[in-house]
């Protein structure tokens, strides 16, 4: 022991080369610890460290390696834990659920915090480790550190509502004025929808029994319990979002579980809809009842996928072969009825060209992972990615002239898709870039290629549209709209303030259509 009755350390263990290396670590600049630990890393003596060495080595590999020396650092820790060495057991915790968490699974233990929109968020856990595990370990329970995070989390929304603006990067973050129940509560009378804004600022709430509300698909931050602690049925969350009047979010009250999940695993419906008063004004819809074109669902015969898939058409009013009209080609047909309920209503009232849209359906569901992907992006499966394009640009087309009359010449042909289908549709229109005159490609998720040969002179009009709050994928959409600009290529690109929603893609078709055909 210690004179002051801490347990004794010793540093006999491990070489003096190690020995060294760590020290150096451990007073060495930001910029320069790196290429020490991977000195150390190497080191043949650092197999037999023990006790103090191997706790101060594994510390220095957590801190300043990379993912490849988590595995080492996680040994090391393991062994000085064994040892008896104070603090070894965290580090070991730390090790373990990062290798977890880049291997594609759920950390064991709990002590990695991400962040989400601004707020601080335990990444997900497998459940496997109990309390008292994680207390032999050094390690708080559960809900002591979900506690903590929840504690930290409004300290700094009050901090920012204080502060005004946003962080640096961040186009939406968590604030908060700890309003009263009483408020709330007549907002929500005066207002059943539960959302209204201030300024920049928006507040959503609901009253719930559920033991935790998550409002989604855009604003996915869990709402805070306002009143009379567990027996309050009140939930409030507010947030700043960046040129909020702008702003059209779709939003719905999703139930969440005691560990904090959906409920049955599924995001709910998308009820309710804010609309900023500087927001696109509201494209007229048609309900299904009201269409006055025709809506059809065919089985088209496909060779190259080896099966049949479904296709959804619409047709204008009063539509014959003969007219030879402008045609859309779409991906995921099976969701494309929104769509046709706005362009049925521009086409009544003039705003819209007569035209034909063949919405072909994604791979139904299976167990061979994300087969949409599969088909729709290079890059996953080239056999299903290719035999998917040969049924979409040969057999598609060639069955919608035979049976529909559309036109066949590039310039009144065009595919559209949203998300992966956005990526579809820009891979159509630059590999078939003979056939397509026009791609409307929204909210994609993946870039240009630098090395992608694209031909402005004879490539497709490319109508380009995301939403500020959709994250990667506005990243990827707004590089396609920088690599056309620079390439000078023909392109239109339309930013919105929302997020991955239905709402902007349905909003936004019409008007390229009219762009294009109009």
């Amino acid at each position: 022991m210690n004179g002051d009755g801490s347990p004794a350390t010793s540093e006999a263990s491990g070489s003096d080369e190690v020995r060294d290396l760590i020290a150096r670590i451990e007073m060495a600049e930001s910029t320069e610890a790196p290429m020490l630990v991977q000195l150390l890393a190497r080191t043949p003596e650092l197999q037999q460290a023990q006790g103090a060495t191997a706790l101060r080595a594994a510390r220095a590999l957590s801190v300043h390696g990379g993912p490849q020396l988590l595995s080492i650092a996680g040994e090391l820790a393991a062994r000085a834990h064994r040892d008896g060495q104070a603090g070894a057991g965290v580090i070991f915790a730390e090790c373990a659920d990062k290798m977890s968490l880049l291997g594609g699974r759920p950390q064991q233990f709990g002590t990695v915090v991400t962040r989400h929109l601004g707020d601080l968020v335990l990444a997900p856990i497998d459940g496997t480790v109990d309390d008292e595990s994680r207390a032999r370990m050094g390690l708080p329970t559960l809900t002591h550190r979900l506690t903590e995070i929840d504690r930290r989390n409004r300290e700094l929304a009050r901090e920012r509502a204080a502060e005004g603006g946003l962080p640096p990067g961040q186009r939406v973050c968590r604030v908060w004025r700890d309003p009263s129940p009483e408020f709330l509560a007549a907002q929500l009378d005066a207002d059943p929808a539960g959302c209204w804004n201030d300024g920049d600022e928006l507040t959503l709430v609901c009253r719930s029994d559920a033991a935790g509300v998550l409002p989604g698909p855009v604003i996915e931050l869990p709402m805070w319990r306002v009143g009379n602690g567990d027996d309050s049925d009140l939930w409030a969350l507010s947030v700043r979002i960046e040129r909020l009047p702008e702003a059209v979010i779709g939003y719905g009250f999703w139930p969440l579980d005691d560990a904090g999940s959906l409920l049955g695993g599924q995001r709910g419906p998308v009820p309710h809809r804010f609309r900023g008063p500087e927001a696109p004004a509201e494209v007229p819809s048609h309900r299904d009842d009201e269409l006055q074109g025709t809506t059809q669902v065919h089985t088209v015969d496909s060779t190259s996928l080896r099966s049949k898939r479904k296709a959804t058409v619409y047709l204008p009013p009063q539509h014959t072969a003969s007219e030879r009209l402008p045609v859309l080609y779409a991906t995921d047909g099976s969701m494309i009825g929104p769509y046709i309920r706005r362009l049925d209503a521009g086409i009544m009232n003039g705003t819209v060209p007569r035209f034909v849209l063949v919405a072909a359906h994604a791979a139904p569901m299976g167990g061979y992972g994300n087969e949409r992907a599969m088909e729709y992006l290079p890059g996953f499966d080239n056999d299903r990615f290719d035999r998917h394009q040969r049924f979409f640009v040969e057999e598609l087309t060639a069955w919608a002239e035979q049976s529909l009359g559309v036109s066949d010449d590039r310039s009144q042909r065009g595919v559209f898709g949203a998300s992966d289908g956005g990526g579809h549709a820009l891979a159509v229109g630059h590999m078939h870039r003979d056939k397509f005159g026009h791609v409307m490609a929204y909210s994609t998720g993946m870039p240009p290629n630098e090395r992608m040969d694209w031909n402005s002179a004879e490539a497709p009009f490319v109508h380009l549209c995301a939403g500020t709050l959709e994250g990667g994928f506005h990243q990827a959409t707004e590089a396609w709209a920088a690599w056309l600009h620079f390439a000078k290529s023909p392109h239109e690109w339309t930013e919105r303030v929302c997020g991955h929603d239905l709402i902007q893609w349905i909003e936004e078709l019409p008007r390229a259509i009219a762009r294009a055909w109009g």
